[in-house]
């Protein structure tokens, strides 16, 4: 197979068509084409032969598709074996087959178009689109030439495939666009200089950044834009550069804007060097980061007003990270510890701080509630800890730790805690006042229990003999005698009664009042009242009523405490009132239940700052009442103290001059039908059996602290032994109660106690100026692991203890004890 050039096959078709075109006068008129072949062959070709039997084997050996079409019907008239193994179609496929065929549907109406156009030419050259029998689409360039074939008007057509290029261009093109588009749309300035520092290239990034036209910067000098000030550190950067000792440098200088101001740029310079390693220039980008200096200058300044809010802080904080190591820490926190801000960081504060619970026993990590917090991001807050110092010993702390999240990942944890030393100190020696004044409180109740009780049988007596003296039964007595005799009775009647008043006071306070409760008609209950009563109007100034209601439910409660809550409002009423009127009303509710009862005077009324004062002990409304009308103030306190023990509630309103009125609102029964002394107030011991319990006062007192009753039990009979006496507490509070009450020669004590601990039982004797030097021996399971924590103790012994520890100790402690 002979290859021919595509330049030289087209000329040679194009002579075969001009030779077919005038077959009569065949190299008659010879073209530039047929000179130009001519010249390129050893031979002309003869003017001898048909047209056809010249061109066929031109046709046939072509590499390129060609084919011959009909200009009427466009059906091809031949095609070569190049066209047959481009398009896929048979030989026979293609002379059945248009030209319209080889076009896609989308190229039709430009085939149409230049049928048009090429009817009128001799040589038409065209791109056009082509198609396959597969369907792959072709971009081709054409050449058709006219010619008579068989008979028919047709043309020939050589085809050249220029898919394959015409992909390359647009690829080509398509990836310069891009990287212009690139190059001018990025926020960076791209530069580049030659040697001496002008620039030789700017994107269009230079006019937004600095405001100049890229035009007319182009040949200006890098430094004339760039801040004086900045000059020095640029060169400086520049100069490792210019000597070859680095192939690029980074620096942030101040580049002017044509609007005025400047804008910090970051200059990232590369060297370029010609072949021979000779610097020819520099490359690089200039990256605006005025904000992100902006930020990072706000960044450290809210960073430093944090730290000084948190130096500024009274409460220690600090942070952890994931792991539980510190990551910062404030001053405070690092006063209380004792340690120096720096050395903590970096450290796990567990292992520091945290390592032993209150009693001195080792505190697992895994049970820590900070660490829980910083690995696993469970948020907590404790009211009583310890963390220990750098020293050794403990600070008495509440704390909160509360997880931190970034980017919705645990990163860790911040813990603030506060010192509760002096507070927790502060709230053991109000526990220890109040217990002391609740027993204040119950010995001066028991004592005037006892005293009303010692006080009646001599008043019975006088009562009794004044009655008799009264009868006058001799007849030797005159009526001034009797008279007296009638003033001894009435004073002791009286007396009797204040008696009474304040048994039943001690009895409310001390716990001790019994409610006996029943089913009572209240309106009933009223009217006896009123009934007994009315002897104390018999003048008639003054009209006693009751407002009842006619129909009215039954209630739960104690008849005879509710009567005497009722004589004393109604006694109190009539005696403030002169004239007028004292009325007792009920009201009901829906269901019938009495629900409100009030007793209403029109008495002298009582001042407005003086309601409340009325319900205390031993007070009236002024002084001058008690002077006008007696009393002794304690009916109101005892009525309010019952009422509020049956679930009533007493309050008062008052005019003064106009009137009062005492309202009782009914409550809830209580829910047992008898109440007595609350659980856990005892009661107070007889005198005689309280100095039996306390045997020979003579010996040394030693006071056992220990909530196991066996082991005080044991331990107090080693002691007893040693030729001491005994007294024991269950608790903390109960010992420091003891301790300032009996003032002991020697003090036992446990350090796992309820409520208050062992440790802060010693710490507080410790600090106590009376019972300061009292020795104090620790005796506990844990009393060794504890030992660094109890300085000052007598002695540690630890549990179970043998009879000659605990002989020793006291007569080492105790001198006089010893035999």
């Amino acid at each position: 197979m002979i290859s021919l050039g595509t330049g030289i096959l087209e000329s040679l078709l194009a002579r075969d068509a001009a030779l077919l075109q005038d077959s009569q006068e065949s190299y008659r008129r010879p073209s530039m084409m047929d000179r130009d072949i001519s010249l390129s062959r050893s031979e002309p070709p003869g003017p001898t032969g048909s047209a056809d039997e010249r061109y066929r084997p031109l046709f046939a050996l072509s590499p390129q598709p060609a084919w011959v079409y009909d200009l009427g019907s466009l059906r091809f008239l031949e095609v070569n074996e190049a066209a047959v193994r481009s398009y896929g179609w048979s030989r026979d496929e293609f002379l059945s087959m248009t030209v319209r065929d080889i076009r896609p549907p989308s190229a039709l109406p430009e085939l149409e178009s230049m049928l048009v156009d090429v009817a009128a030419r001799q040589r038409h050259n065209a791109h056009s689109v082509h198609r396959t029998k597969a369907g792959r689409i072709l971009q081709v360039e054409v050449s058709s030439y006219p010619l008579e074939f068989d008979g028919h008007a047709a043309r020939m057509v050589l085809v050249h495939d220029v898919t394959e290029r015409e992909a390359a261009v647009q690829a080509l093109a398509l990836s310069e666009q891009k990287y212009r588009s690139v190059i001018e749309q990025l926020r960076d300035v791209f530069f580049r200089t030659d040697v001496s520092g002008l620039w030789t290239f700017l994107n269009p990034a230079w006019t937004t950044l600095t405001g100049n036209p890229v035009d007319s910067s182009l040949g200006t000098h890098y430094l004339s834009y760039v801040h004086p000030s900045d000059r020095g550190a640029l060169l400086d950067a520049f100069k490792p550069l210019l000597d070859g000792d680095v192939e690029s440098t980074v620096a942030e200088v101040r580049y002017f804007h044509r609007a005025g101001g400047y804008r910090w740029v970051e200059v990232n310079t590369h060297s370029v060097r010609d072949d021979n390693g000779q610097m020819s220039g520099t490359m690089g980008t200039l990256r605006d980061v005025t904000d992100r200096r902006a930020t990072n200058e706000e960044r450290q300044r809210l960073s430093t007003n944090i730290r000084q809010l948190l130096d500024a802080s009274g409460e220690g904080i600090y942070g952890l990270d994931a792991r539980g190591i510190i990551t910062f820490v404030n001053r405070r926190g690092s006063e209380m510890l004792g340690f120096e801000q720096a050395y903590l960081i970096g450290k796990p504060m567990h292992e520091l701080t945290h390592h032993s619970r209150k009693d001195g026993t080792p505190y697992p990590v895994e049970e820590c509630p900070i660490q829980r917090a910083a690995t696993q991001g469970v948020p907590c807050q404790v009211a009583d800890e310890v963390l220990w110092r750098k020293d050794g010993s403990p600070v008495q702390v509440e704390y909160a730790a509360s997880p931190i999240r970034e980017h919705g990942h645990l990163s860790g944890a911040v813990v603030n805690f506060r010192d509760i030393t002096a507070r927790k100190r502060a709230e053991l020696e109000l526990i220890v006042a109040r217990d002391a004044a609740e027993a204040a409180s119950r010995a001066k109740s028991d004592f005037l229990a006892r005293m009303s009780h010692e006080l009646r049988t001599p008043l019975n007596s006088i009562i009794g003999f004044a009655n008799v003296l009264r009868k006058n039964r001799s007849r030797s007595m005159s009526d001034e005698e009797i008279s007296y005799a009638n003033r001894i009775a009435t004073n002791g009647l009286h007396l009797l009664g204040l008696i009474n008043d304040i048994l039943d006071l001690s009895k409310i306070e001390a716990g001790r009042m019994t409610l006996e409760l029943s089913t009572v008609m209240l309106d009933t209950l009223i009217r006896e009242t009123i009934a007994e009563l009315e002897g104390q109007v018999s003048d008639g100034r003054v009209q006693l009523r009751a407002e009842i209601p006619d129909e009215m439910r039954s209630m739960e409660t104690d008849a005879a405490r509710m009567k005497q809550v009722l004589i004393n409002l109604i006694g109190n009423s009539l005696k403030f009132t002169e004239s007028g009127e004292v009325v007792v009303s009920i009201e009901v509710g829906d269901d019938g239940v009495p629900s409100t009862l009030a007793v209403r005077d029109t008495g002298i009324g009582i001042p407005q700052d003086r309601l409340d004062a009325i319900f205390n002990v031993f007070e009236q409304a002024e002084s001058m009442t008690a002077r006008r009308f007696g009393g002794t103030g304690l009916g109101l306190a005892i009525s309010r103290s019952l009422c509020d023990l049956m679930g009533h509630q007493l309050s008062v309103t008052s005019v003064e001059g106009q009137g009062t009125t005492m309202v009782i609102r009914l409550g809830e029964p209580p829910r047992s039908t008898r109440r007595t002394t609350p659980l856990g107030m005892a009661a107070i011991e007889d005198p005689a059996d309280a100095q039996r319990s306390r045997g020979d006062s003579a010996l040394p007192t030693i006071l056992v602290v220990d909530d196991d009753p066996d082991a005080r039990l044991l331990l107090g009979q080693l002691i007893e032994e040693a030729g001491c006496r005994v007294v024991q507490a269950a608790s903390g509070v109960e010992a420091l109660r003891m301790a300032r009450e009996l003032l002991p020669a020697m003090i036992f004590l446990d350090l796992r106690l309820p409520k208050i601990s062992g440790f802060d039982v010693f710490r507080i004797l410790q600090t106590d100026d009376l019972l300061k030097n009292t020795p104090v021996v620790i005796a506990s399971v844990v009393g060794s692991e504890s030992r660094s924590v109890l300085m000052g103790a007598a002695a540690v012994l630890d549990k179970p203890l043998s009879r000659e520890q605990v002989i020793e100790v006291i007569h080492r402690c105790l001198p006089s004890t010893a035999r």
